[in-house]
């Protein structure tokens, strides 16, 4: 057996997961272990650097937080000396309702018996089952009672979420007596009652572990610097590409409020947030897979589209001058099977726009061509592995032949890719960067830059903060930030 003592080298990744950027080129269930292992020797080392930024916690949600909550939960016990970080990811992930076992977890980490699993491992894994959920993990600093409670308050009161906790393992009360100094480990909170000033924990350390509850202020003495997992809500729920609908001569975002349900329009090129108008006053977090897709109904304005979650049907809202008019339904129920709806531009050369979608049951992928105020027969463009990709965007004209193109992000390795559209097909895919994995709400918008080139947004998951690549002829440049506030 290997020590525990390399458990959790937290390091926040802002180094490993900064874009780079080029041009075009599980199982359910826990394993407990047999007996209790031995005492870990103390050799880990933490180097942690705080959240890009600050928590919004008490501004935000200090008004709704109830004074005391506690999540049902499974409590896990990890495998090995060294499974504490996967273990931890999987009981927070389960309260989420995602059932993955801290095997399949410490595969996809990375986690070693030698080195354990850093938290630049484990951060993007985390995100990739939260993010299409409409949260992200991201670290930050708990360090004092205050903090502690309101951030544990808001993730277990507010979200229902439970947040990983970096910690010092031997400082914590019911490791009294252990030797060693800075043991790397990860537990869980579940719990908190901020009368009393408690905090309920689970331990994955299995000799001396299990729930726990121990004062906030105790808790915060024993964190490791930014060690904590911290769960957030986008605000950018289906972020998408509109096209002018204010007016000015250039493209608009749309989004989703996901705590509220309410529609936003963000006029162009800015995206700010103090410039944005109300285009739905409430629930439109009943609908998914939002996509601008161009003008059907033929009255000059772009149009939106939407999944009704409850009953998988696709909706056409047709766009008005800073609003949208009723909807039209033009998909019947069977819809919600899909992912990654996107406006790709007319790829089937009939003076339409068309759509793209993924089939989630078998990865192929489907092109739906425009009509009036309807989808014609679906033409597949693509076989099994499109599951494999996510953040499909339909993007201008990147290869110079006259056709629009498509990007997606490979899931396994957040490597970027762009397919060149052809007629109602797709050409041979070509690399154009690494690092996407860390990267939300992908979308095509105009001149943001003001270059006379449209260009990509982006929300990077663990801090909120959107940025700008600049269109280039053959792929984005180096991003640029553009605001932030993305994560509530």
């Amino acid at each position: 057996m290997k020590s525990s003592g390399r458990r959790l080298p937290l390091v926040a990744p802002v180094a490993a997961l900064a874009l780079a950027v080029a041009g075009v080129g599980g199982t359910a269930g826990t394993a407990d272990a047999a007996a209790a292992p031995r005492p870990p020797r103390g050799d880990a080392v933490v180097h942690a650097t705080p959240s890009l930024m600050a928590p919004k916690t008490a501004v935000s949600a200090a008004a709704a937080t109830p004074a005391a909550a506690k999540l049902s939960l499974k409590g896990q016990y990890q495998a090995t000396n060294y499974n504490c970080v996967p273990t931890s990811a999987s009981m927070s992930l389960s309260t989420f309702g995602v059932s993955v076992g801290q095997s399949s977890l410490a595969a996809q980490m990375g986690t070693t018996a030698a080195d354990g699993t850093s938290g630049n491992q484990a951060l993007p894994v985390m995100d990739r089952y939260a993010d299409p959920l409409g949260y992200s993990y991201g670290f930050a600093n708990a360090s004092t009672a205050s903090t502690m409670m309101s951030q544990v308050a808001y993730d277990v009161g507010v979200l229902k979420r439970a947040p990983v906790l970096g910690v010092w393992m031997e400082k914590l009360p019911w490791n009294s007596g252990m030797s060693g100094s800075k043991v790397g480990h990860a537990i869980v909170a579940y719990g908190y009652d901020s009368g009393a000033g408690t905090i309920t924990v689970w331990d994955p350390w299995k000799a001396t572990g299990g729930s726990h509850t121990i004062t906030a202020a105790k808790l915060a003495a024993d964190m490791q610097p930014g060690g904590m997992f911290k769960v957030t809500g986008h605000t950018d729920a289906d972020l998408s590409s509109l096209g002018d609908l204010s007016g000015d001569g250039t493209a608009d975002l749309a989004g989703v409020d996901r705590a509220t349900g309410k529609l936003w329009l963000y006029p162009g090129p800015t995206a700010a947030a103090a410039d944005r108008r109300l285009i739905g006053t409430g629930g439109w977090n009943g609908m998914t897979e939002l996509t601008g897709v161009g003008d059907l109904t033929g009255d000059g304005k772009p149009d939106l589209i939407a999944v009704r979650k409850s009953d998988g049907t696709l909706w056409l809202y047709p766009g008005g001058a800073n609003a949208l008019g009723s909807p039209v339904k033009i998909g019947n129920g069977g819809w919600n099977g899909m992912k990654d709806l996107t406006g790709i531009g007319d790829l089937t050369g009939d003076g339409k726009a068309d759509l793209i979608a993924a089939e989630t049951s078998d990865g192929t992928l489907w092109l739906y061509p425009g009509g009036t105020k309807a989808l014609g027969s679906r033409i597949k463009i693509g076989n099994s592995g499109w599951n494999g990709m996510a953040k499909l965007t339909g993007v201008g004209d990147l290869t110079g032949d006259g056709k629009p193109d498509l990007i997606a992000v490979k899931t396994s390795d957040g490597t970027l890719w762009a397919y060149p559209g052809a007629s109602k097909a797709l050409g041979s895919r070509k690399q154009l960067g690494s690092g996407w994995g860390g990267i939300r709400s992908l979308t095509y918008t105009g001149d943001i830059t003001g270059d006379g080139v449209s260009d990509l947004i982006g929300v990077q998951s663990d801090t909120g903060v959107m940025y700008v690549y600049a269109g280039r002829a053959t792929g984005f440049a180096a991003r640029q930030q553009l605001t932030s506030g993305w994560n509530g």
